[in-house]
């Protein structure tokens, strides 16, 4: 792709996220089929790639562009007549071949909606990945090289990967297992243990949301056994470890023991494999899930440690796991008999919180609270007022 695109915006006077804008309200404006893009900063990122060379816009794109523009396509994206003819030759010819720094975009890309994954409220961030795998799928659909292949397949595994986990966060059950499916498809054909581990680690803790405990530890073993240390691995022992608690406190034992197991995996990280990534674990998430297998133990001292810990070490912007271990200390403080006080902490969790970060599991969990309130309480004001702000998210 010729520069003509930087050339004319710049023209304008615009700026890349200028662009980005214009782009997203006429997709939205359009009369035929309005439609929903990305994020600016995806789009930027496109713009960028765009711009560079490094790949070329989709048609759809190039209509988008060439009418914020008011241009016709081949005003700004070149080609008309017997050189159209060409360039789609060229094409065809270049279908085997994808240069390193477009895979390596697509990897910078799955870096990011991991770390996006702790921070952007998941019926924000479902919009974004779908948009990017829309683009990926185009990618793959190529007759690529087996190592180009190879590494888009595994780029796909991971965004698979994120979307069964936004669909968990969402309380999306039926959308996590196809898409979990769909990640380990991808895992297996990539051939990439350390990737199948981290998918297989994703769909336990579906499971373990969707409150089927056998099943999510038979899953987070299998992601155990692929590969000696991962992230996968401590993600999984560090799930199988509340789904043995969740059982109840005969599997007490199973439970310190995949504790034991997470906390020795998690020392073995590189560490550049420890951060707050959905790629990554670290010790403030080692704390909130040894807290929530306590919790589920109804060992509340020890929980209540544990959550303390989480709570110093978790980021201010990590709003999703600090909310979950906010509503494991309630459930303490209730099953301690304290229900004023339970019913004082889940607001002071839940207030704050936006109506779009409160949706799916965090809104599952908050119900949880309203279940332990005594029966004879269940008319205290604090409860409606609990009970209301949960239904806002229905």
């Amino acid at each position: 792709m010729t520069n003509r695109l930087r050339e004319e915006r710049e023209a304008h006077g615009w700026s890349q996220s200028d662009l980005a804008r214009k782009l997203i309200k006429a997709a939205a404006d359009a009369e035929h089929k309005p439609t929903r893009l990305p994020s600016i900063e995806s789009l930027k990122r496109n713009i960028y790639g765009w711009e560079a060379g490094k790949h070329d816009a989709s048609p759809f794109y190039r209509r988008l562009c060439a009418t914020v523009l008011n241009m016709s396509e081949c005003e700004l994206f070149g080609g008309s007549g017997y050189e159209n003819l060409r360039q789609r030759l060229d094409d065809v010819l270049a279908a085997g071949t994808m240069s390193n720094a477009t895979l390596d975009d697509w990897e910078r890309a799955v870096v990011l909606y991991g770390q996006a994954a702790h921070t952007r409220p998941a019926n924000l961030l479902v919009h974004d990945l779908a948009a990017d795998l829309t683009d990926l799928h185009q990618a793959l659909a190529e007759n690529r090289s087996a190592s180009t292949k190879r590494r888009l397949t595994r780029a796909a595994a991971h965004m698979a990967g994120l979307m069964c986990l936004t669909h968990i966060k969402l309380d999306d059950r039926a959308a996590f297992r196809r898409w979990a499916r769909t990640a380990r498809l991808a895992a297996q054909e990539a051939e990439d243990p350390w990737t199948y581990s981290w998918v297989l680690a994703q769909e336990a803790y579906g499971h373990f949301y969707a409150c089927d405990y056998l099943e999510a530890i038979d899953v987070a073993r299998g992601a155990q056994s692929l590969v000696n240390t991962s992230v996968g691995a401590v993600l999984a022992a560090a799930l199988e470890a509340r789904a043995q608690a969740a059982l109840g406190p005969v599997r007490a034992g199973e439970a310190q023991a995949a504790l034991a197991r997470a906390e020795g995996l998690l020392a073995s990280l590189r560490p550049d494999e420890i951060n707050d990534s959905a790629f990554g674990y670290n010790e403030a998430q080692l704390y909130f899930h040894r807290g929530n297998a306590y919790t589920y133990l109804g060992d509340t001292r020890a929980a209540w440690q544990a959550q303390q810990r989480a709570l110093e070490l978790y980021s201010a912007t990590d709003y999703l796991d600090r909310a979950l271990v906010g509503l494991d200390r309630t459930l303490c403080l209730a099953r301690d008999g304290d229900s004023a006080g339970a019913l004082e902490y889940a607001a002071a969790t839940l207030v704050p919180l936006t109506k779009d970060q409160r949706e799916g599991i965090i809104n599952l969990r908050g119900r949880e609270v309203l279940e332990v309130i005594p029966h004879g309480q269940k008319a205290l004001p604090a409860v409606r007022q609990l009970r209301e702000l949960l239904s806002s998210c229905d």
